[in-house]
């Protein structure tokens, strides 16, 4: 097992603990937005959106008792979004057609993640996630307005121009600050990403 599925499969047999709250702190960390937000593309509503979130990780405890990851069976993210479309099925009355959760003894992974491949919904989100995280991974080594300058330029969309007139820096600082933080994202997602599938 590499350095990655270990990271993964660590919290998952900690979340095995319903009463290590620090672990089910992390998962939400590292996965509530995601899901969140694909909750969001796919129609739900805010107030929805959390409920849904809340239901993953409710289902996925339910599931958890005696799971052992198993990176060659499939990826986790697959997992992921199947518990989010399920988690809005069960919300909009479609019980007997969703299923109740998502079993991930019996869970066909390869099929989800043949599924996952062509929903460009998820896969957008699941690189936005990947990139936000990175940058958090990352963020305390610059200072705040190179942040800020890769966010609204890279993140944001604002042009070069637009980035240093609203940060009071120069274009050539905005170009600085792109190169520098994807510098050291893409490094940070190749030493350590708790998150990719290899």
């Amino acid at each position: 097992m590499d350095r990655f599925d270990s990271t993964r499969a660590t919290l998952l047999l900690r979340l095995r603990d319903r009463t290590d709250s620090l672990s089910w702190q992390e998962f939400h960390e590292r996965y509530g937005q995601l899901l969140f937000r694909y909750a969001r593309q796919r129609g739900a509503s805010a107030v929805d959106a959390e409920d849904i979130v809340q239901e993953v990780e409710i289902s996925l405890l339910k599931a958890l008792d005696g799971f052992e990851y198993d990176a060659a069976k499939g990826r986790f993210r697959a997992y992921l979004r199947v518990a989010v479309i399920r988690a809005m099925g069960r919300r909009a009355g479609k019980e007997a057609r969703q299923g109740e959760l998502v079993d991930p003894h019996n869970f066909d992974y390869m099929s989800a993640v043949r599924d996952a491949d062509s929903d460009d919904r998820w896969e957008q989100e699941w690189r936005a996630h990947r990139l936000r995280w990175a940058l958090r991974e990352v963020a305390a080594s610059f200072e705040q307005v190179t942040i800020d300058a890769f966010r609204m330029h890279v993140l944001a969309g604002k042009t070069a121009d637009e980035t240093a007139t609203a940060l009071g820096i120069s274009t050539a600082s905005v170009y600085q600050a792109k190169s520098r933080v994807l510098k050291q994202v893409k490094q940070r997602l190749d030493e350590l990403d708790p998150d990719e599938d290899v």
